[in-house]
């Protein structure tokens, strides 16, 4: 069986490498060659998207902003896994926050707006909010912080822009789920998640205390008609949870999984894919990551495994940079608050003090 992945970064690097002990071959494409299309059994550039589709039995996407032409054509082929809808909802914020609204699932008032300047008075009038540009955007890019001292604020990115109230929630979470294609649905454990600046730093499972994840992301999944892997991330206040967005992919949040259970989101993502039957997830320990963003660590590798309980996934990206996501260190533990320890320690080994420094603050 030959599966394709549109995009060429660490989310299909990491199904690859998962997946790879399988009878399967991986096809990948994008506009170059990234860590999925150094390990892939072939790479192709996005100019040669019929030839990929064409030689493919089932398509995946790692990423929602990938080439246009290659997932059009893969879903006019009957390839595509999940559906285009489930992308086309996620290009533009205000067509996810609408599909959300209309359907009856809780998330945050919202406006849409063309442009800035009236973007920037709604979020105003709102006292807090974040304005986000509709496309592109993710990581914390694009958004913009509004509360009543805000006089004015110099936008980078073009409209048009949704305006969110801000939601003063306790903590943020997120859940793991899949839907066969016989409809099967399977789900992690739910986890809390430290964002800053938009961007994961880490998370940690399982979070206990809310049993209405799993019921609304079957409900968002069958909706889409959903084949594959969704993370839903959730703004948590007392016993409400608001979505604040889902990803159509394998997750950031999910990488826990690696570690800590019987099957990993990467598998259970490919599995569903081709049509095999998935697995219930069993949760094995509590397990968290901790993102290595904007740095390397060629000089901590030694004292990071020698924590225990520990273990690096590294992208092999070719250049470093500030906010780039360049590996992740999975941690498990007997507790959850053991977890939490170890990730503090990595916290303070791998950024010190100087955290922002490295996210672009």
């Amino acid at each position: 069986m030959i599966i394709g992945i549109i995009g060429s970064g660490q989310l299909g690097y990491m199904m690859i490498i998962t997946m790879k002990r399988y009878p399967f071959k991986f096809y990948v494409i994008d506009r170059e060659k990234g860590p999925a299309g150094y390990i892939a059994d072939k790479f192709f550039t996005t100019d040669e998207y019929k030839t990929f589709v064409d030689s493919c039995d089932y398509i995946t996407f790692e990423f929602e902003h990938v080439d246009e032409k290659t997932l059009e054509y893969a879903s006019s082929s009957g390839k595509l896994r999940p559906n285009i809808k489930t992308v086309e909802l996620k290009r533009d914020r205000s067509l996810e926050k609408d599909f959300l609204q209309k359907n009856g699932f809780p998330i945050a008032q919202y406006e849409y707006h063309e442009d800035f300047e009236s973007a920037f008075r709604a979020a105003k009038r709102m006292g807090r909010a974040v304005i986000k540009t509709c496309r592109g955007g993710y990581d914390g890019k694009g958004q913009y912080f509004i509360n009543e001292n805000t006089d004015s604020l110099k936008c980078q990115d073009s409209g048009p822009f949704v305006v969110e109230k801000f939601i003063n929630y306790d903590y943020e979470a997120s859940i793991i789920a899949v839907r066969g294609s016989n409809g099967n649905f399977q789900f992690f454990d739910p986890s809390f998640n430290y964002n800053k600046n938009g961007i994961l730093i880490y998370n940690i499972a399982p979070l206990d205390g809310n049993n209405k994840m799993p019921e609304m992301a079957k409900k968002l999944m069958d909706k889409l008609g959903y084949i594959g892997v969704m993370g839903i991330e959730f703004y948590v206040t007392g016993n409400e949870i608001l979505i604040n967005e889902y990803a159509p992919r394998v997750h950031n949040t999910g990488h826990h999984t690696l570690l800590g259970s019987s099957i990993s989101q990467f598998e259970e993502h490919i599995l569903a894919v081709a049509g095999l039957p998935i697995q219930k997830p069993v949760l094995f320990r509590p397990s968290g990551i901790l993102n290595i963003i904007g740095t390397s660590i060629d000089d901590k590798i030694k004292k990071i495994l020698e924590m225990g309980g520990t273990n690096i996934y590294w992208y092999h990206k070719e250049e470093i940079r500030i906010k780039r996501k360049m590996g992740h260190i999975n941690v498990f533990g007997d507790t959850f608050n053991d977890v939490n320890n170890k990730i503090n320690t990595l916290m303070n080994l791998i950024y010190g003090n100087n955290l922002d420094n490295f996210i672009g603050l």
